[in-house]
């Protein structure tokens, strides 16, 4: 299973739970997660992102959403 495998199925493991992005370094990566996130979002799973300080720390989190796609988002490639 590439990285990018593993970070998508580490998500939808946990549909709707927001995962810190120190978790998917661990699987994806130290220094690539966040190409593993993209490239899963590119494999069509819907990943949100937030971001939110806890003491000096910005910390960084994704969850995947389980909704379906609208046509529209699936037509503009999800960039809306």
């Amino acid at each position: 299973m590439s990285r990018t495998e593993q970070v998508a199925a580490y998500l939808v493991d946990r549909a709707g739970v927001w995962v810190d992005g120190l978790e998917l370094a661990k699987i994806g990566g130290a220094y690539a997660w966040r190409s593993r996130v993209s490239d899963a979002r590119k494999l069509g799973h819907r990943i949100d992102n937030r971001q939110r300080k806890v003491g000096e720390r910005t910390v960084s989190e994704y969850r995947l959403v389980r909704e379906p796609r609208t046509l529209l988002e699936l037509m503009s490639g999800g960039n809306l």
